[in-house]
């Protein structure tokens, strides 16, 4: 048999396959330093992190979720409490009962009805211990709940579930106590509030904080209620001002933002199986390719990349939320409208990125009910003292106020305007347009109406 092939045909192969050897080892070599260069862009920021004070792992922010050793520690004395609560029953008492069965409180200017008084009264009697734990609870300066943060997005938050509970027991509390003519211990109960929302002010989970700004609202228009039923003194007003004035805590929203950014950074390092079961993806058969996809995704490093980008996205909120509060909500929109035209081959990260522009609304919001209400209790304050109501808010400073507060929203005064009978102080809210003080009405399966963030005395 005639072999036809020359010598030179398989040396011809022999360096055809060379040259293949040394450019898979190219490729293999670029890949090895792109891998390295992107580990290396993602340390660094981690160590910029730790170096501007904040965490960068989620055992990190369990240790940075502290107080000092030793001393009282009021969530002990709060989750107490919460074990002493005696749950209304779904009865008729329940269909009669405001705040917390179906039953709505009268209007501002309305008395309870004395069937309602006596289904309040009952119920606070019947949860009188967990009232009275609540109170000494929230005069404790420390509180750190039970929880470890280290688990990252699987740390357990069972002390939230309850709050709900506290505040409307305390809002009860406060309602009847100014029915029936106690404006101090209406008060007291109004302060607690404050004090179980304080309790959380250091608790850095973006829920934790949705509750805190929560309670604190409920606390104002609690005080919006209770100011229109009873007569507070000048000392009591005072008192209530100030502890508004100390629960404006602009650092939360710091503190939120670095926790939220440690259960980021943890994601990324989950495996593809953990990333899609905590967004929440049914692990079917037809979600194993999403898994696959993920895994390759990452061994390439593309999930570094998304975790670089996601660092600089979340340093871009941390810098929003440094600005003055009426230009915080422009500065996270952009960020918003960043995200959103996101390539969609950043997959791991349009996944977990976090809707912060939207809770930056509800921080700024809570903040024009405390200064709303802050204004409307020195207007109480002038009104005590010379017995008719300011003509501007000028005339509040210095005596009933340092300083006028700014409307979160927009950078001017908090807004003023005399009713037929009262006054309304508000701030123009977040649609920016200001509606004369007009309140917030909520009229069921109605889209929601022009209205501002009020706080109203009818007297």
């Amino acid at each position: 048999m005639v072999n036809n092939e020359t010598p030179e045909k398989p040396r011809r192969k022999r360096k055809v396959l060379k040259i293949l050897i040394v450019l898979l080892i190219i490729v293999i070599a670029c890949f090895a330093i792109f891998r390295l260069i992107l580990k290396s862009r993602l340390q660094g920021r981690l160590t910029a992190i730790r170096s501007a004070g904040y965490p960068a792992t989620c055992v990190e922010l369990d240790d940075w979720y502290a107080i000092p050793e030793s001393v009282e520690n009021a969530a002990d004395i709060i989750t107490e409490a919460f074990s002493h609560y005696h749950k209304l029953e779904e009865t008729e008492k329940y269909e009669l009962m405001p705040v917390i069965g179906k039953a709505k409180l009268p209007a501002r200017t309305e008395p309870l009805a004395q069937e309602t008084k006596d289904l309040i009264a009952q119920h606070l009697a019947d949860n009188q211990k967990a009232l009275e734990l609540l109170h000494k609870g929230i005069a404790i300066e420390h509180s750190r709940y039970p929880l470890d943060l280290s688990k990252g997005i699987e740390a357990l938050i069972p002390h939230i579930a309850e709050f709900r509970t506290g505040v409307r027991l305390l809002k009860l509390e406060a309602a009847l106590h100014a029915e029936n003519g106690k404006p101090q211990l209406a008060a007291d109960s109004i302060t607690s509030i404050l004090g179980l929302a304080r309790s959380l002010s250091k608790e850095p989970v973006l829920i934790s904080q949705l509750v805190r700004v929560a309670c604190q609202a409920l606390s104002v228009s609690t005080l919006d209620y209770v100011i229109n039923k009873t007569e507070f003194t000048d000392e009591q007003l005072l008192e209530l001002s100030e502890t508004l004035a100390e629960d404006e805590d602009l650092s939360a929203m710091t503190r939120t933002f670095a926790g939220e950014r440690c259960v980021g950074v943890s994601m990324f390092k989950m495996p593809a199986a953990q990333i899609l079961q905590a967004v929440q993806v049914v692990d079917d058969g037809s979600s194993q390719l999403s898994v696959l996809a993920i895994a390759l995704y990452k061994f390439v490093g593309l999930a570094d990349m998304d975790a670089i980008m996601y660092l600089d996205l979340m340093n871009d909120y941390m810098k929003a939320i440094q600005l003055p509060l009426h230009e915080r909500q422009d500065a996270a929109d952009a960020i918003g409208t960043k995200i959103e035209t996101t390539s969609k081959i950043h997959i791991i990260l349009r996944m977990i990125m976090p809707a912060l522009s939207r809770f930056i609304t509800i921080d700024i919001r809570t903040i024009a009910h405390l200064r709303t209400a802050q204004v409307g209790l020195a207007i109480e304050r002038y009104r005590l003292a010379t017995g008719s109501l300011p003509k501007t808010l000028a005339e509040l400073a210095p005596i009933y106020l340092d300083a006028l507060p700014k409307d979160p929203f927009d950078g001017k005064d908090i807004r003023y305007k005399k009713l037929e009978a009262g006054f309304v102080v508000y701030s123009i809210g977040e649609d920016g347009s200001d509606d004369g003080g007009k309140e917030k009405q909520r009229i069921k399966g109605s889209p929601p109406a022009p209205a501002d963030v009020t706080f109203i005395v009818q007297r």
